[in-house]
């Protein structure tokens, strides 16, 4: 568990769960992301131990219990919630994820967004801005991008993976197809200078966002033509469509056969 200042007021938070910013203001903390549930009391005392004044607003990029674990916890302690509405919708009820086939269980209310955007919005407390931002369906029905205004600092949730292959959880609505098209327009958005925050692993740039989407369509395009032609998911695995990245992208906590099995999976419509 790590903090790494990225400007002035803005702090990253790492090895909680998923990539966690904190951002100082004049009025309280902003936290984006709060974690695994494990490692919520962590999360709320390291939050805390960065300035001596209180953390005011949570916003999630998704629902998966790696963004969202400290929810709960800050919730009772009065911390405003806010998420698209999607994410209220899935924390208010008990999920099934077909490829690791498990069930995450719903939310307790005070863990649940007490805000649910639509299309987006923005937030200025003391002199900091933010603009938090809803994107077509990718990873999730419900993902969301913050850009941090005054220090060019753009989170974009597990939109992003770097270096590694992304989970893409088709039973929440997300595709390769919206991985790709979400990370064109964040590419529109961010410039060469922008830090990036992914949902996990480290700090990136538009550059590695690129070479990101750039996998992202390369394998999308070998695996998409191997199943017209009807291979099987084993003869897909075979056929290592992936071979060419997993050098570089291979090695996170998806390996490639995990990944062309995901594909595959979703692909096929097999998502309950």
């Amino acid at each position: 568990m790590t903090l790494e200042s990225l400007a002035p007021k803005l702090t990253l938070m790492s090895g909680f769960g998923g990539n966690i910013a904190l951002l100082q203001t004049d009025d309280g903390l902003v936290l984006v992301d709060s974690g695994i549930p494990e490692n919520a009391e962590a999360t709320d005392t390291k939050a805390r131990s960065v300035a001596a004044v209180p953390i005011k607003v949570l916003i999630n990029t998704h629902f998966h219990y790696d963004h969202v674990g400290g929810n709960e916890r800050l919730g009772r302690e009065g911390v405003k919630i806010i998420a698209h509405e999607n994410v209220l919708k899935r924390v208010s009820t008990p999920q099934k994820n077909a490829f690791f086939g498990r069930e995450f269980p719903a939310l307790a209310p005070e863990g649940r967004p007490k805000t649910a955007f639509t299309g987006g919005g923005s937030l200025a407390l003391g002199t900091e801005k933010l603009q938090y931002q809803h994107l077509p369906p990718a990873h999730t029905d419900g993902d969301s991008t913050v850009h941090f205004l005054n220090t060019n600092v753009f989170q974009t949730g597990d939109l992003f993976f770097n270096g590694m292959y992304p989970f893409i959880d088709y039973s929440a609505g997300g595709s390769m197809e919206g991985m790709i098209a979400d990370a064109d327009q964040i590419l529109k958005t961010v410039d060469a200078k922008t830090k990036i925050i992914p949902g996990h692993g480290p700090m990136g740039t538009r550059d590695d966002l690129k070479a990101f989407r750039d996998m992202l369509a390369a394998v999308n395009e070998k695996v998409s033509s191997a199943m017209k032609g009807g291979k099987t998911l084993e003869q897909l695995q075979a056929a290592e469509p992936t071979k060419d990245y997993d050098a570089k992208w291979g090695n996170g906590f998806l390996k490639p056969a995990d990944f062309v099995r995901m594909l595959h999976m979703g692909k096929s419509g097999k998502r309950s």
